[in-house]
């Protein structure tokens, strides 16, 4: 299928001679398929080569393609024609209000220059923002790859002894769907003089290297998602791109070595071997087929950058799990709102606090039915409240563990102790089995900095006892709106008088389900202690796997087949947006789960 790029761009009998199949704007416009939507933002020097190169890898593929070609405003290139560039380049606010399924940003020959320092630094800063919202996938290449590295993630770069130059071989460190059909090794042509080590990833379990090598750093990464796909190499290069940089450099009398890996028998007198075009085009490929058409929605405004992540009571059953979660919501900068549930079992005898609580609300009413009853009654009083004195210590010395693991003793004793004064006092079984969500959502949001929303303030039931989703919509979209980064405790929301009204058991992920329909979130993420939905129990199975997708439908007749894999009522909500549900498994970040759409 063709790319549709404006007319006059390359001239016809260069597109003739490389096999570029292109169509103009009018006659893709006649014909009854969206092609994908790819923005170039176009940094390197030699404009037109990269054009090429780009446009040539771009059109091995039998998707169509509409090209939009971009340029930095504040900046302007000595070896670019500049009335060139106005007439077939776009800037940023040429297309700030566009979607697009993918977009891919080169480099540029500044790798040693300060980021800050560049001259359109702010400028690129700004489009890096607007793909992380408006684009599907982004490719970063080399220096783009390393310059966004450093902005979503704080990753550096080191400068190298001598410049990374030749074709590299690189082992294929893990499958993924981007490198599918690629050999153990293979090849890629590298030109430059900074390096990021591989060491630099451990922290970010949302970040998988596909191919490093101890002396060029990593060459691939991509995040999990494949939103971002961190390109070091040149797949693209032409057969003689790398010998002309070579000569480039001489004549600059600059200290070079020939390019390694690259002549026949590294002798720059000799031929010069191609042995990475394959690998390329499968690369580019891949990418367009698995990471951007596949995944792409087809109403391509619907692309969404916001997110909702709800983590279970397993997931934060201690001051570890805590870690974990803190790791994993850091690692991406789109993890806004945070969805809890109260701690979970740490080993088998163990409780859940939920549990708990269920048993301590149950004794709070026992007590206050027992102080009306005749005085004969009075030692069955006293013993229960012995009980319940108990069973409150033992709540307490959980949340507090956690607290003082996490240092956060001051805020325990500033605000949280005092919750258990109330929960003494209160007759209604709802407001006290709602304190474990609350108090491990309030932990949590202290221990992320983030901002604690009570669900009592934004999820809202009507006088039948239903969830107004109206009313509790504004409100989420009016209060979340106001703390970009918040967490909230699933379970439990408000009446017409305020009083604290509970889900049904797993209420957590309704919560969740709600925050994300009104928020029009992309992906509604629930973690768990397994790695998604299994065929069967993993505890009494060894043999269970993992199902990798299902559609709502599916889902629905295995929660009604009695698994406990997911609150039946949270799928309406966000089943009624097509809003994906990723069930994944906090101590296993890396693995992905299941995937629920439809």
């Amino acid at each position: 299928m063709p790319l549709i790029i404006p007319k006059d761009l390359i001239v016809e009998d260069v597109l003739e001679r490389e096999n570029i199949f292109t169509m103009r704007d009018s006659s893709a416009a006649q014909q009854d398929i969206r092609p994908l939507n790819i923005a170039i933002v176009n940094l390197m020097p030699k404009k037109e080569e990269t054009e090429l190169q780009l446009l040539r890898m771009l059109s091995n593929t039998a998707l169509q393609i509409n090209i939009d070609l971009v340029r930095m405003e504040s900046y302007n290139p000595e070896n670019s024609d500049l009335k060139r560039l106005k007439a077939f380049y776009k800037t940023y606010d040429d297309i700030k209000n566009n979607k697009y399924d993918a977009m891919i940003i080169t480099g540029a020959p500044i790798e040693t220059i300060a980021y800050e320092k560049i001259k359109y630094w702010d400028e690129l800063k700004t489009i890096f923002e607007f793909a992380k919202e408006n684009v599907y996938s982004t490719m970063f290449i080399c220096w783009s790859a390393q310059a966004a590295l450093y902005h979503y993630y704080n990753i550096g770069h080191k400068v190298s002894d001598h410049k990374i130059f030749g074709v590299f071989e690189f082992d294929k460190l893990k499958d993924n769907k981007i490198i599918k059909g690629f050999d153990d090794t293979f090849l890629i042509p590298t030109s430059r003089h900074t390096y990021v080590n591989i060491e630099e990833f451990e922290d970010y379990p949302d970040l998988e290297v596909l191919a490093s090598r101890e002396d060029t750093g990593v060459s691939l990464v991509t995040t999990k998602d494949h939103r971002f796909v961190f390109n070091f190499g040149h797949w693209e290069y032409d057969k003689d791109t790398l010998h002309n940089e070579y000569i480039r450099d001489l004549s600059q009398s600059k200290k070079i070595a020939p390019p390694i890996n690259y002549y026949e028998d590294n002798d720059p007198k000799k031929d010069i071997k191609i042995r990475w075009r394959s690998a390329g085009n499968l690369f580019f490929s891949n990418w367009l087929n698995y990471c951007v058409y596949q995944e792409t929605p087809y109403a391509i405004d619907t692309i969404k950058g916001k997110s909702v992540s709800k983590f279970g009571g397993s997931s934060l059953k201690d001051a570890g799990q805590f870690a974990k979660v803190k790791k994993i919501i850091f690692s991406k900068d789109d993890r806004d709102v945070i969805v809890v549930s109260a701690p979970g079992r740490r080993f088998k005898s163990d409780t859940k606090i939920t549990d708990e609580l269920i048993s301590l609300s149950e004794k709070n009413k026992n007590i206050i039915d027992l102080k009306n009853i005749m005085k004969s009654l009075e030692d069955d009083l006293k013993t229960q409240e012995i009980y319940r004195e108990l069973q409150l210590e033992k709540i307490k010395k959980r949340f507090l563990s956690i607290a003082e693991d996490l240092k956060l003793e001051d805020f325990w004793n500033e605000e949280l102790k005092f919750v258990f004064d109330e929960i003494k006092e209160s007759n209604s079984p709802e407001f006290i089995v709602s304190r474990g969500e609350y108090l491990n959502a309030k932990l949590l949001a202290k221990y992320l900095d983030y901002d604690f929303i009570d669900a009592k303030d934004i999820i809202f039931f009507d006088e039948h006892g239903h969830v107004d989703l109206e009313k509790s919509s504004e409100a989420i979209k009016k209060i979340i709106g106001e703390n970009k980064k918040a967490v909230v405790p699933g379970f439990y929301g408000s009446n017409g008088s305020g009083d604290i009204v509970t889900f049904s058991r797993g209420g957590s992920d309704y919560t969740g389900s709600l925050i994300a329909y009104a928020l029009d979130s992309s992906v509604y993420e629930n973690w768990t202690d397994v790695n998604g939905i299994m065929t069967s129990d993993p505890k009494s199975d060894p043999n269970a796997k993992t199902i990798n997708k299902l559609n709502y439908s599916q889902l629905k007749d295995i929660i009604d087949n009695g698994a406990e894999v997911y609150q039946g009522d949270a799928i309406d909500p966000v089943k009624s947006k097509n809003i994906t549900i990723k069930i994944l498994n906090t101590n296993d970040p890396e693995n992905g789960g299941t995937i629920i759409k439809d």
